[in-house]
């Protein structure tokens, strides 16, 4: 079950991405050429907003019930001092729930503005700020310490 759960999280990240950058180069577009807010722009934000919510609930169950999160730090002295173990048990879940947070803000924000070019700003500015910190907290495989996706 949790090498399941692990292949389902590490997938739909790319679902998560995907839209997040369709949602922000949608925002781009929209503030530069000032065109009305339209319906697919709205699903490209919920959308964004729903997946990486479900990625969370996949993250958080793994977090739990798998062996590279609480696991870790109720287990393992001195894990803060193991660069990977410190990854996935704080930095990773720290960063992705910060970036989930934004997006919901963001989508909210976006949500009860008036003007067309003042809800593709700020699905811009959160949006934006979220795929950032998203790519700084995925354990990529060439990164050090890192080397398979699972």
């Amino acid at each position: 079950m949790i090498i399941g759960l692990s292949h389902l999280h590490s997938s739909l990240r790319y679902v998560v991405l995907i839209f997040l950058f369709l949602a922000i180069l949608d925002a781009i577009l929209a503030v530069s050429s000032d065109k009305p807010y339209a319906k697919t722009s709205k699903l490209f934000a919920l959308i964004t907003l729903i997946s990486a919510h479900i990625q969370l609930l996949l993250g958080l169950a793994l977090y739990f019930i798998g062996d590279k999160g609480f696991k870790i730090i109720t287990s393992v002295e001195g894990f803060m001092s193991i660069a990977p173990a410190r990854f996935f048990a704080m930095e990773h879940i720290s960063g992705m729930i910060l970036a989930i947070v934004l997006i919901t803000v963001g989508y909210s924000k976006a949500k009860k503005k008036e003007m067309p070019k003042q809800k593709y700003s700020t699905i811009l500015l959160f949006y934006g700020i979220s795929l950032l910190i998203i790519f700084a907290m995925i354990p990529w495989p060439f990164m050090k310490d890192f080397g398979s996706w699972i």
